[in-house]
């Protein structure tokens, strides 16, 4: 989407105890969370923010940099001690990519949608250097190893037995996480579905509880790598 940013548009800065950063998959934009930006903010969840990042064949390494830019911006923005963030696809594993490399004081809860944590067979079929990094087995992926909690945040996994673009479908699975199964539900439809948005409202309600009061915020600060 080229006018992705008229979909999802920047939050002006202003204090926030619990901000969301949505994370997306690989070959896309941020314009992939429109539908579900417009049921979080209408749930008055966030501020919520949607960045890009890319080059779209880059390495994911270089996406989890990105993310952190993005996610100090969005402290220095909202004046939060830490952010939820909720990803599609790839970006489960940017999210962990992310971790490893910066540590997980910064993210309170991570709820991930269709993540192949394993991998996909389909990446075979692509090129490019996060393509190749989505093919199961490969050494990048082996040594990442996703899990969850062991000092981490909580992770939620939501996958679906119906998914096409992650195969097979139960690389979504992951140990150490809560893990919830849907059906019937395709990998991009995934993102409109009215489970997986109850489900993500019922996270961030539970995190935003006890979640710390922000400190003062800078307004003018802009997170968007792209």
């Amino acid at each position: 989407m080229l006018f992705y940013r008229m979909l999802v548009p920047e939050p002006p800065g202003a204090p926030a105890r619990l901000p969301v950063l949505l994370l997306h998959g690989v070959l896309c934009n941020a314009g992939v969370w429109a539908r579900t930006l417009r049921f979080l903010r209408a749930a008055r969840v966030g501020p919520v923010y949607a960045p890009s990042y890319g080059p779209p064949l880059a390495s994911i390494e270089l996406f989890a940099d990105q993310v952190h830019a993005c996610i100090e911006a969005i402290r220095a923005a909202t004046g939060a001690p830490q952010v939820m963030v909720v990803t599609h696809s790839m970006g489960g594993l940017v999210a962990f990519a992310y971790l490893r490399r910066y540590g997980a004081a910064r993210v309170r809860k991570l709820v991930t949608i269709a993540a192949p944590f394993r991998g996909s067979v389909h990446a075979w079929l692509m090129f490019g250097t996060s393509l190749s990094q989505l093919r199961p087995g490969n050494p990048w992926l082996c040594e990442l190893a996703p899990r969850g909690p062991a000092g981490g945040p909580a992770v939620v996994s939501i996958w679906s037995w119906h998914d096409s673009m992650v195969a097979p479908q139960t690389s979504s699975q992951l140990d150490g996480a809560r893990n919830i199964e849907l059906k019937g539900v395709g990998h991009n439809a995934l993102l409109r579905d009215p489970q997986m948005l109850a489900c993500v409202l019922d996270e961030y309600r539970e995190a935003l509880a006890s979640a710390a009061p922000a400190a003062a915020a800078l307004p003018s600060t802009s997170v968007s790598p792209a």
